[in-house]
């Protein structure tokens, strides 16, 4: 059977409301949890909130599911869970009820699409029909259209960027989505909760610092240190030089597509901030990108990276980015440079300072830098 329905599944139902949800399929049973997006009318204008649920469910071998949602918690826009008093307040003045619990059954109608209908129930005893298509990102390559550039052109266009601007380089033209999302897992929450602990009580064992997940910026740090060995998390690193991004996007000669492109992502961070701030709320239902600074704890490596992390709870980032432009380009641009001027950007880069030696401190550093030279 696999697990075709793992993943993060979004759409809008018929009633209108924004339905996001993060499944996980483990033979014929699956978990996850449904966030919805609901608007409604109050005496001053309108109120906008967010709803959580836990779903549990089965699937047969034709595809087709079947289950329940619990009693949701209610949070406003932006993902904050509200008080006893202003949930009391939104359900007085709007009229609104939630549901004490609902039953769905649906069908996967394609690889990329799920069709849901269900039925809650509310303690005044009414209930209420729905039914939504949702769909689940296909895997494929980046959608922001790049800019062809030659390595000189780049060198000139890196001079003339602005302060606040942030840049990542990939050997190809893949979408933008962080190590945790590219496994094809989309419940943070018991990410959090079931393999965050092994992997703190594992690296506790071998690091010189003491991580704390109970603590936001310690587990920040462990994330942090975690991705740059290897393990899949929702972190994305963005780099504040370009030149260090152009390094990252030609160094695997391997991972090159002959007669292919690197690609060069340009984003505004400074501007994002503004709007969305620089704090990130990992247990929430509201969608999070975010921009953060995380403390280096036994990682030598952030320093000459120049190193800035990105966390989102979304599996397409990049559209939720353009989702927020008001006109093209406006928060991320993308860059595509030949891969054929490997060599000749690699040698400039070598002459600046940027290597593997210098990237990445220590023995791996110096291994890959001659290796890199001698083959």
């Amino acid at each position: 059977m696999g697990n075709v329905l793992t993943g993060q599944w979004k759409g809008k139902s018929n009633a209108g409301s924004f339905v996001l949800i993060n499944l996980t399929q483990i033979g014929s049973t699956i978990l996850g949890r449904v966030s919805v997006f609901e608007s409604t009318s109050i005496k001053n204008g309108a109120a906008s909130y967010w709803t959580w649920s836990v779903l549990n469910g089965e699937v047969d071998d034709q595809s087709r599911v079947k289950g329940k949602t619990s009693q949701p918690s209610v949070h406003d826009k932006s993902g904050g869970l509200l008080t006893d008093q202003n949930l009391g307040a939104l359900m007085t003045e709007s009229g609104t009820e939630f549901p004490t619990e609902s039953l769905f059954y649906g069908k996967l109608i394609k690889e990329t699409a799920l069709e849901i209908k269900w039925k809650s129930y509310y303690p005044s005893g009414g209930t209420r029909k729905d039914k939504i298509i949702v769909e689940k990102k296909a895997p494929n390559g980046s959608r922001i259209k790049h800019e062809k550039m030659t390595w000189s052109d780049f060198k000139n266009f890196a001079l003339s960027q602005k302060d606040g601007l942030v840049y990542r380089g990939q050997a190809r033209s893949w979408r933008l989505q962080t190590s945790f999302h590219r496994t094809g897992h989309a419940d943070l929450i018991s990410y959090l909760d079931e393999k965050i602990p092994e992997l703190e009580h594992h690296i506790n064992a071998y690091s010189e610092h003491m991580y704390d997940i109970k603590n936001d910026r310690s587990l920040g740090a462990l994330l942090n240190l975690a991705q740059h060995h290897g393990y899949p998390t929702p972190l994305l690193d963005w780099i504040k030089s370009p030149y260090v991004a152009a390094f990252f996007a030609f160094q695997n000669k391997s991972a090159l597509k002959k007669d292919g492109s690197v690609s060069i992502f340009v984003f505004d961070e400074r501007s994002w901030a503004s709007r969305a701030g620089r704090v990130a709320q990992l247990r929430t239902p509201a969608i999070v990108l975010r921009t953060i600074e995380l403390p280096g704890f036994g990682n030598a490596r952030v320093l000459p990276q120049q190193a800035l992390t990105m966390y989102s709870n979304v599996d397409d980032l990049e559209f939720i980015i353009q989702e927020n432009e008001e006109f093209k380009g406006q928060f991320i641009r993308a860059i595509s440079i030949s891969a054929a001027e490997r060599d000749v950007a690699m040698r400039d880069l070598s002459l600046m300072g940027i290597t593997w030696g210098s990237m990445f401190p220590g023995l791996d550093g110096i291994c890959k830098q001659l290796a890199s030279r001698h083959f």
